[in-house]
């Protein structure tokens, strides 16, 4: 699926115009976090038996 110039430059412009610092690569860095986070949680579990 093509996208046009116009959708391409709203899809950038809705990410400068982003309240969160570098919001296209945030998302990321938030999904690593959740993904270390229950890394951590499943440890501690399987630890306890």
């Amino acid at each position: 699926m093509v996208q046009t110039q116009a959708a391409m430059e709203a899809y950038n412009a809705y990410w400068v115009n982003s309240p969160l610092p570098a919001a296209n690569v945030l998302w990321m860095v938030a999904i690593i976090i959740v993904a270390i986070l229950a890394l951590w949680q499943a440890r501690t579990f399987v630890s306890q038996f």
